[in-house]
């Protein structure tokens, strides 16, 4: 038994004859711990759809600002910088699968919190605000234990598939998320959906305490302080050279294309004129892209060209980009949006299953508070898109955004020898 994670089950004393390793794309959903890991991420995505939908939407309807609408966005991120790496740590020493449970308590709270404050007409926009900022902090212990979590239950070998299959998990749900947010709220108001969003939570969390490991893969170590585990996590982390190169990329990629989401409630209202329930088709189209380019990344976890892979995903993101600024028809709109959420999600899975393969195991949750501290500079590009939004057009916004992808991507095919051959 791995004594930094109690209540986690021992391994079984009494010699058994290997069981024969099942093959296929879809072969950890054979892990009976691994189901309910994946059930877990199934309620737990379909209620960060909806919330994360439906605050994007109040806020561009109660303050009619692009900027303060990406405001929202970027305060959900914020809080990655300073908590990805501790809760990194926290996730290296004590158990996952806890903190997790832990943390569907909080988001129940928090959905409980914006259900109370859509209930009058006038929302109180900072409190809101608040909410979406201890969201992120929550997300940010939150993220770390469920990745570590899922090789310690599928095993080092199947790692690659366990990652890629969650990630399948969290973004199977986002259509029916999406569309359902969009349609409660033109017709109910946004506070069902927040209830709604709570209820998915607390799903997830009771499907996660039906987790058990047999065989724990890392031996946390708790000697010497926090801190130093922390910022030696960090140290170490920027010391494996591919491992720092992917977190480099990953800031990038992440201040300038996964922030395109916070100007989709202007795209829905301002450009195309469709509504609420039009947003919730525009993000039920990134969810179903992002289904397709999790499943893709699943059925390649063994291609061994990866970084080639991660280059090409991001030339297309930025072609994405630049088609979304520029187009002013909903159907169309709907196609290029779906592109863009495959590319979204290839990006993500394919940087957690080769930051996953270039650690040690006990350092898999710090692995994971590093990408969580790159990304939290997302909130940089949500001002920048909204600021630009506010200023010019979020036309021009999203197509600055995906000139520097391209660029982004040219320089890495030059420059970037070790993401090539990673």
């Amino acid at each position: 038994m791995d004594s930094a994670n109690p209540g986690e089950s021992t391994p079984p004393t009494a010699s058994v004859a290997p069981a024969r390793p099942h093959t296929g794309a879809f072969r950890s959903l054979h892990n009976s711990g691994f189901r309910w890991l994946w059930a877990s991420g199934l309620m737990i995505g379909f209620g960060n759809w909806m919330q994360r939908l439906t605050i994007g939407w109040l806020v561009l309807d109660q303050t009619g600002s692009v900027f303060l609408t990406a405001a929202s966005f970027a305060i959900r991120s914020a809080p990655n910088i300073v908590f990805g790496p501790i809760g990194g740590a926290i996730a290296d020493r004590y158990s996952r699968r806890n903190i997790v449970i832990a943390a569907a308590v909080v988001k129940v709270g928090i959905a409980v919190c914006l259900w109370l404050l859509a209930l009058p007409d006038g929302v109180v926009i900072w409190a809101v605000m608040a909410l979406v900022g201890l969201a992120g902090v929550t997300a940010a212990f939150e993220l770390p234990a469920t990745q570590a979590l899922a090789v310690d239950v599928v095993g080092r070998r199947d790692a690659a598939n366990g990652i890629a299959m969650l990630s399948v998990a969290t973004r199977a749900v986002g259509a029916a998320g999406a569309v359902t947010g969009g349609l409660l709220i033109e017709t109910l108001g946004p506070g069902v959906v927040f209830f709604l969003g709570g209820v998915a939570f607390a799903v997830g969390g009771l499907a996660m305490s039906r987790v058990r490991i047999e065989r724990p893969l890392s031996v946390v170590r708790r000697s010497g302080s926090f801190v130093a585990s922390t910022f030696g996590g960090i140290k170490a982390l920027l010391g494996i050279p591919i491992v720092a190169t992917l977190l480099f990329f990953a800031v990038f990629v992440e201040v300038f294309g996964f922030t395109y989401q916070s100007v989709m409630p202007s795209v829905a209202d301002d450009v195309l004129g469709v509504g609420a329930v039009g947003l919730g088709v525009l993000t039920a189209m990134a969810a179903v892209g992002g289904l397709a380019g999790s499943i893709l990344i699943t059925a390649m976890s063994e291609y061994r060209h990866k970084g080639f892979l991660a280059l090409g995903i991001i030339f297309v993101y930025g072609i994405g980009l630049l088609l979304l600024g520029n187009s002013g028809v909903f159907p169309l709109s709907l196609l290029i949006v779906t592109a863009v959420g495959m590319m979204a999600s290839s990006f993500d899975a394919l940087q957690w299953t080769m930051l996953q393969a270039n650690v040690p195991d006990d350092m898999r949750g710090r692995a994971m508070g590093g990408w969580i501290f790159a990304i939290g500079f997302g909130w940089v590009g949500s001002l920048e898109l909204g600021l630009i939004a506010e200023i010019y057009s979020v036309s021009w916004a999203l197509s600055v955004n995906g000139i520097v992808l391209l660029v982004l991507g040219a320089a890495a095919v030059t420059f970037s020898g070790r993401l090539r051959r990673a």
